[in-house]
């Protein structure tokens, strides 16, 4: 950017970011939904889409006006899967918590500025750093926090190391890794867990529901927890009018999960037909990812043990879109970035694109995943946002070029994304006036 468009930029960003009315003119509006584009022009006044038309529109005196230039208008995108504290790198081992609060400010303000305007933290992110972005103290997306994931003893949460002593056999605390994780066995330990993320601020559950990659001790086919565990933990939740996402792969573990309650699974690779058919049956989400299975392979510090277990899960990746597409199951838009692969984050829009329309992966950074956050019911202080609609939550992105013909021009969010807009504050705006 030259200096010349870099200061009007600039000023005119300080003049609209906090401004109470701002109109978009001349743009072609994808709408989170529909994979075409209607030109028109949006109305935001505090922070709410107030209007939308094709014939012009009246604003306000003090409005800011904008001229789109024809670019494309979207919805802010979504991430329904991060772990905002989660990216000191392996290779630095169990580091400080000052070392992933800070590093976490960095990854904050990647999403929001790749366009990420909400992100559903699935656990290991205090509520607090929530608050401190909703207040402005920190720059991100709106946080939607799971708090301290829940994991059994020896479950895909106890990242321990083999010598460390258990909290529960101990007098002692049972939370773990900077706070990220506790560790619960029995209904008790999970009806009080799930409370305490609540009161804390927990906007949803996260437990641990079977084996995973990056822990040491569960190998992927074990089933994590029982099912009264499990059900104590669904029903903290649903007392909060919220529910419980949970981490599984295998079938046997998704049965059990969705038997006891559970409305959303976090990856799902190993499934079979059978279970995608069932999981359809109980209107339940599966957010899969794709990158960080394709990536984590190359990352300092990872195990022989957990490239073993990659390997494992990594053979069902391309059964489970298919069993996806098959069932037109809900999946929403995630990407499970950790150990400091966050800047990959666009890289999913066109893995997806791989196997889904340009369309239908935007339909899933906004609609979709918008649909999925707001299962949180109460607990969702934000309102709606997630599509282009008259009286909803103004996250709007200006775009250069056609994501719905070429997807990869997000890849480049600082070149191609001209505007960011997040609940009716402009944070970014490149386009000279």
């Amino acid at each position: 950017m030259n200096r010349v468009l870099l200061f009007a930029s600039l000023a005119c960003l300080s003049a609209s970011a906090l401004a109470d009315s701002i109109l978009i003119e001349n743009v072609r509006i994808f709408n989170g939904v529909d994979a075409n584009l209607a030109p028109g022009n949006v109305l935001i006044e505090d922070g709410i889409i107030s209007r939308i038309s094709s014939e012009t529109i009246n604003a306000p005196e003090d409005a800011v006006v904008i001229d789109g230039g024809n670019r494309v208008l979207s919805p802010g995108f979504i991430d329904l899967h991060v772990h905002l504290t989660g990216h000191v790198p392996f290779s630095q081992g169990d580091a400080h918590a000052t070392v992933a609060g800070a590093i976490a400010n960095d990854v904050a303000r990647h999403f929001l500025d790749s366009g990420f305007t909400t992100v559903r933290d699935a656990g290991g992110t205090h509520p607090d750093l929530a608050r401190a972005i909703e207040l402005g103290t920190i720059y991100g997306p709106r946080v939607y926090p799971s708090g301290a994931v829940l994991s059994q003893t020896g479950g895909h949460g106890d990242w321990r190391h083999p010598s460390a002593p258990n909290p529960m056999l101990e007098d002692g605390s049972h939370y773990i890794y900077g706070d990220q994780a506790v560790i619960v066995d029995g209904v008790d330990q999970h009806l009080a867990a799930v409370r305490e993320n609540l009161r804390l601020g927990a906007t949803q559950i996260k437990i641990m529901g079977g084996g995973g990659v990056m822990s040491d001790y569960d190998p992927i086919h074990s089933l994590q927890p029982s099912p009264a565990e499990i059900r104590a933990a669904v029903q903290a939740a649903g007392d909060f009018g919220t529910y419980v996402l949970a981490h599984a792969y295998t079938s046997e573990a998704v049965r059990r999960l969705i038997d006891n309650g559970v409305r959303c699974i976090e990856h799902g690779l190993l499934i079979d037909d059978a279970t995608a058919k069932y999981v359809k049956k109980n209107n339940v989400v599966i957010s899969t990812q794709l990158v960080v299975y394709r990536a984590l392979k190359d990352l300092p510090g990872i195990t022989g043990t957990q490239l073993e277990k990659l390997a494992i899960v990594l053979q069902g990746q391309e059964n489970l879109i298919g069993l996806i597409k098959k069932y037109d199951i809900t999946t929403g838009f995630s990407t499970d970035l950790i150990g400091g692969m966050y800047p990959m984050l666009t890289r999913e829009f066109t893995e997806r694109a791989l196997y889904w329309t340009p369309g239908e992966v935007l339909a899933q950074a906004t609609s979709e995943s918008a649909k999925i956050i707001r299962m949180a019911g109460k607990l969702n202080r934000h309102g709606n946002f997630g599509e282009i609609r008259e009286g909803w939550v103004a996250d709007i992105l200006l775009i250069n070029g056609e994501p719905l013909e070429d997807i990869s021009v997000l890849r480049d969010p600082a070149n191609n994304l001209a505007l960011i807009m997040k609940g009716g504050k402009i944070v970014k705006n490149q386009i000279p006036q």
